[in-house]
């Protein structure tokens, strides 16, 4: 069987092969260190130095910069080339913040260092390699066609409230782009598809009371004991609604404050929350719901002082989810890409969750999320790090799924913007 090379396979060929060639792995690994030396932990810091360090490679680039402030020192960056506004073009999502260092690091963490041919430091997996990566990807994109549009939107946030994103969709017009591609660290499997994840925190009053005599009051904690029940009941129920990609919502009690002493009965208890979504559901009604059942179950206790306690909750942040077609266009010309720089080009879902789901819905996008290293082998760890060939990869990846996806301008509509 024989296949036509067209004149227009040869240029696009061509131009391929000059955009790959303009992609350099030291200077990815230059600039994932110094993103890493540009501390920004959150909480218990700001990202301006980072976004300061991103915005300078960008403008470098050619890329046109606008930071927009969410709060003092903490600003989303949106950089766009080519002529027109982004629209058709394909949105790169990221964010500059990055988790506390914490303990256990074998040296300073926002010292990067380099062994066996990995980068070292806090943020180096997840998530400033991938940000140095794209922005080598669509430096030399544009150095080649210049006229092609694309957009890079990184966040203030992420990390704990996306207070970036919801300010993005809040704030910013819903462009139509080809394609968002989430630079999280994926080991460069494409996901196509995530849960979304809801924050909640429950506040249970009751009445103190001297521990001598626990019926004059209502324990606060023994009600938050119904609270952890309910929940318990509610992941079997969820368990057998797994959607068909996604697999089941899920419940997580991430931390318990209340009491004032062992002698005293506890008039206050404060529960975190966590609940991975599916597609559909709404954490505000899920919060509704939780609170309702377990205030049933507290009074069918029948336990002294129980109907001095209430039980009350907010919604301190939630993530949406999202779902692309594994079999649509996109992502097979996405995993392609992967499979053209050397890898394996699978395709997947992720239990963890990221802001894909705000853009998807905001700009009604196509949305992967692919990147350079291992969520869970180094994010969040001591010892962070990224493998250099491996940002490499993602950053030709990227630039060839850039040229792949939007069309060449023509003359005409060039001279028309």
């Amino acid at each position: 069987m024989s296949t036509t090379v067209t004149a227009e396979d040869t240029v696009a060929a061509d131009r391929e092969s000059r955009v790959l060639a303009r992609i350099d792995p030291e200077a990815i690994a230059s600039l994932t260190e110094r993103l890493i030396e540009a501390a920004s932990e959150n909480p218990g810091g700001v990202e301006e130095p980072a976004v300061s360090v991103l915005a300078a490679a960008l403008r470098a680039a050619g890329a046109t910069v606008e930071l927009d402030e969410v709060l003092p020192g903490r600003s989303n960056l949106v950089a766009r080339f080519g002529p027109r506004d982004g629209a058709g073009g394909v949105l790169f999502l990221g964010h500059s913040d990055v988790v506390p260092a914490g303990a256990g690091w074998s040296a300073d963490p926002f010292i990067p260092r380099r062994g066996d041919g990995t980068i070292i430091g806090r943020g180096a997996t997840d998530m400033k390699g991938g940000l140095a990566a794209v922005v080598a990807a669509t430096a030399a994109v544009h150095a080649e066609a210049p006229d092609l549009p694309i957009t890079v939107l990184c966040t203030v946030d992420e990390e704990a409230d996306a207070l970036g994103a919801q300010h993005h969709i809040t704030h910013r017009p819903a462009t139509r782009h080809a394609l968002c591609i989430v630079a999280e660290p994926t080991a460069l499997t494409t996901i196509t598809g995530c849960r979304g994840a809801a924050n909640f925190r429950v506040e249970i009053r009751g009445a103190s009371a001297h521990a001598g005599r626990p019926s004059d009051g209502a324990s606060a904690i023994l009600a938050a004991t119904d609270l952890i029940a309910t929940i318990e009941q509610d992941s079997r129920r969820l368990d057998g609604l797994a959607h068909p990609v996604l697999g089941s919502g899920s419940w997580n009690v991430g931390t318990i404050v209340g009491g004032h002493g062992t002698s005293i009965v506890p008039d206050r208890c404060v529960v975190g929350i966590d609940r991975r979504t599916l597609p559909g559901e709404e954490p505000t009604l899920v919060l509704t719901e939780l609170l309702g059942r377990t205030a049933e179950l507290i009074r069918a206790q029948d336990r002294p002082g129980a109907e001095r306690i209430t039980v009350d909750g907010v919604v301190e942040m939630t993530m949406p989810g999202f779902m692309t077609d594994p079999a649509s266009a996109e992502v097979a010309r996405v995993r392609a890409a992967v499979r053209e720089v050397g890898g394996a080009g699978d395709v997947d879902v992720w239990t963890a969750s990221c802001e894909g789901g705000f853009i998807a819905r905001h700009h009604d996008v196509p949305t992967v999320v692919l990147g350079p290293g291992d969520l869970p082998g180094q994010a969040h760890q001591p010892d962070e790090s990224v493998s250099i060939s491996e940002l490499a990869q993602a950053a030709r990846a990227y630039a060839l799924i850039v040229l792949r996806t939007i069309p060449e301008p023509s003359p005409a509509t060039t001279a028309d913007l």
